[in-house]
């Protein structure tokens, strides 16, 4: 799972200080040229990056005088890194796909423009779009994103060491996900991977019955339990982190078979076809922790501040929203669309996924605070601090202190 790090915060901060010449790129007025360009940026797997240029094509047929243009990414990382040059140089894109796993930070900064008036006046209706999706990409009454995605987290098994190890019902709880792990773990592999990350910590609490409350509820007493859960788990020695077993992200440590069971997304199907077509693996829904819940990945087509033409860029980020888009991507990256027409045909295709699709009711947005980037690394470090460097410090002093830092 891609984060946004602390070279995120530094972005902003470049971004809102590089000169805007809105009334050249990001105006409202109309374009001078007879076909605009617009630059979509984007990253991922690259299934998903062949599936978005399969689906640009076209637009002029529906747009008359707009077009597309690819600009892929390797990592979320270097395209926010390079973001303040390409500005600069007139080569930044006007729209941009992303997650709302760290959008909101970008929204509180005015740096992605509310597009509501835009599709009014435009005359392109939302009303084939899923509600929750809709609901997640809307701040203070303003649509921010088309919405392309939407799917709750999942908990990954492997089959195969699950019944070596004799394993009955599958967990629907981390107590019983505890107890499995440590059936699961011998001396060659770890019951569970828990990449310390704020995704997979915002399982944790979310299944707690807490969460983040966008900064308002950081140090609630669902969270401490959410948290000592998987310190717990660390120190009874069931639990890994991919550092620990040499491994760049959690899905590199459950295709190596160097641990049983992990938090994960729709993502993990393509990864792992890929780079472990023999593995026997299972999805089932978040464990509880008192509560139903887990949280809601959704990924959005966004308009840039600084977009060349605004109306325009609303059209393509809608074109490639549309249904026989989101159709290839469910075929060919494995997303949930946000169009409920195609939500019964996702499980027809995704029928890894099938155990899940009762609980997608239960999905909650991340929830961070409006400075995501500061939050998740300051999170990361002291569960690191306090996990891998073995520092002597309480889960309530953790969240206090983060409390006190994002009120």
């Amino acid at each position: 799972m891609r984060i946004f790090r602390t070279t995120m915060a530094i972005t902003i901060v470049m971004f809102l200080s590089v000169p805007v010449l809105l009334s050249a790129r990001g105006g409202s007025e109309a374009p001078t040229d007879e076909v605009t360009t617009i630059r979509l940026g984007l990253w991922g797997a690259e299934a998903a990056i062949n599936a978005y240029a399969e689906n640009s094509q076209g637009v002029e047929d529906v747009f008359p005088g707009v077009r597309i243009d690819m600009q892929p990414s390797p990592s979320s990382q270097e395209f926010w890194n390079t973001l303040p040059g390409r500005i600069a140089a007139g080569t930044a894109p006007d729209i941009l796909q992303l997650t709302n796993e760290g959008a909101f930070e970008y929204i509180d900064a005015g740096l992605f423009i509310p597009i509501g008036e835009i599709l009014a006046e435009a005359g392109l209706s939302m009303d084939e779009f899923s509600e929750s999706a809709l609901d997640i990409w809307t701040v203070d009454g303003e649509l921010y994103g088309i919405p392309v995605s939407v799917g709750p987290a999942m908990f990954f098994i492997n089959v195969d060491m699950w019944e070596e190890a004799g394993l009955g019902e599958y967990p629907t709880t981390w107590e019983e996900v505890e107890q499995a792990a440590g059936a699961l773990t011998t001396e060659d592999r770890h019951g569970l991977i828990v990449n310390i990350h704020p995704f997979h910590l915002t399982n944790y609490v979310l299944s707690h019955g807490g969460g983040w409350g966008n900064g308002r509820t950081i140090a609630s007493d669902a969270n401490e339990q959410g948290l000592n859960t998987v310190i717990r788990m660390f120190e009874s020695g069931v639990a890994v982190s991919p550092q620990q077993a040499g491994y760049g992200w959690d899905g590199e440590v459950f295709s190596n078979r160097a641990a049983a069971m992990s938090t994960g997304g729709h993502w993990y199907k393509a990864f792992l076809s890929n780079a472990a077509p023999d593995l026997n693996w299972v999805a089932v829904p978040m464990p509880q922790g008192g509560t139903m819940a887990s949280t809601s990945h959704s990924e959005a087509i966004v308009v840039l501040r600084d977009a060349v033409d605004r109306t325009a860029a609303v059209q393509a980020a809608y074109y490639l929203a549309r249904e026989a888009a989101l159709e290839n991507l469910m075929i060919n990256a494995s997303i949930n669309p946000a169009r409920p027409s195609l939500s019964a045909q996702y499980y027809e295709v995704n029928p890894e996924f099938q155990a899940v699709q009762p609980y997608v009711q239960y999905g909650q947005d991340f929830g961070y605070p409006a400075e995501t980037s500061r939050f998740i690394d300051a999170l990361v470090r002291r569960m690191e601090e306090r996990i891998l460097a073995g520092r002597s410090v309480t889960t309530r002093e953790i969240l206090s202190d983060l409390q006190s830092d994002f009120q």
